[in-house]
């Protein structure tokens, strides 16, 4: 099982990859370099593996805990992981690939601002709700 602290520095780091990828999505360019493409690669595998130990740690006990509040907080947040994973993945397998026109790239930089809003929205709220119910129901 993973520590509340060992999610919060995932979580960091995530932040720390969006941080760089919001900006770097703005330049069409740079869509195929392959620092880039690098960086896209391990922010996916921090997101996929971040996801995967959510599910596989403390909030799998929120979701046994005997308080009805905090089982249901926990089954939307797990809930929520699946639209994401399901987008996601998807998104990732376009990244260095070509865009074909011009509207195919705007939409994918639209595309990528969303997605990356889906990713940091979830850390956020991370952060600010699930942490504090761990700690609340879990470590006291």
């Amino acid at each position: 099982m993973f520590s509340l602290e060992e999610l919060q520095k995932q979580n960091q780091e995530i932040a720390d990859l969006y941080d760089i990828l919001s900006v770097l999505i703005e330049y069409p360019a740079l869509r195929n370099n392959p620092f880039v493409c690098a960086l896209v690669s391990q922010f996916n595998d921090k997101v996929w593996m971040h996801l995967v130990f959510e599910d596989n740690t403390l909030y799998s006990e929120l979701l046994r805990h005997h308080d009805a509040q905090a089982r249901e907080i926990a089954s939307r947040f797990r809930d929520s992981a699946t639209e994401l994973r399901k987008r996601f993945v998807h998104y990732v397998k376009r990244w260095c690939k070509a865009a074909s026109d011009e509207a195919d790239e705007e939409g994918f930089v639209n595309e990528s601002r969303e997605i990356f809003a889906m990713i940091i929205e979830r850390v956020r709220y991370e952060n600010e709700v699930m942490f504090p119910l761990v700690e609340e129901h879990l470590q006291a």
